[in-house]
């Protein structure tokens, strides 16, 4: 079934990056682009403070974590192989695949959204990067401000 199918895969995208974090995340952010190019990214809510994949080891957490590129890459490349088994179901099932999926995982309570776009996202303009950044930048606000209340 469709639904059950698409679950599967984001609940891999998800474990991916948990595993990631080494478990200790409060929040898990990741991107997905499917415009021709596929492109994926992640970052986190760790021990209170917004976090690129690449900074975790500055998270304030008594971790070592392993930030490397290679690991990195290991993660994308993950969710870029689930991103094109996505594109597989909903081929299969004669769904439309979004363009852009927005994933946020909370480890502790399960909570679990996501947010679907189908029209194209890039312009020449607006690229994957100021796109990622973005989504950073306004969940960081959300939690400055959730933290000031």
């Amino acid at each position: 079934m469709f639904e059950e199918e698409m679950t599967e895969l984001q609940s891999d995208m998800v474990d991916i990056c948990n595993e990631y974090s080494c478990g200790v995340s409060d929040k898990i952010f990741i991107y997905v682009s499917y415009e021709g190019l596929l492109n994926t990214d992640y970052f986190y809510i760790i021990n209170g403070r917004i976090i690129e994949r690449h900074k975790l080891n500055d998270s304030g957490l008594n971790a070592d974590f392993d930030v490397s590129v290679d690991c990195q890459k290991q993660v994308l490349n993950i969710l870029k192989d689930d991103t094109r088994k996505i594109k597989s179901v909903c081929d299969k099932y004669n769904q439309p695949m979004p363009t852009e999926m927005r994933l946020i995982y909370e480890p502790k309570t399960k909570n679990f959204r996501a947010e679907y776009k189908y029209e194209k996202q890039f312009t020449d303009d607006m690229g994957l990067s100021d796109i990622v950044n973005a989504w950073f930048e306004e969940e960081k606000i959300k939690l400055e401000n959730q933290n000031k209340a």
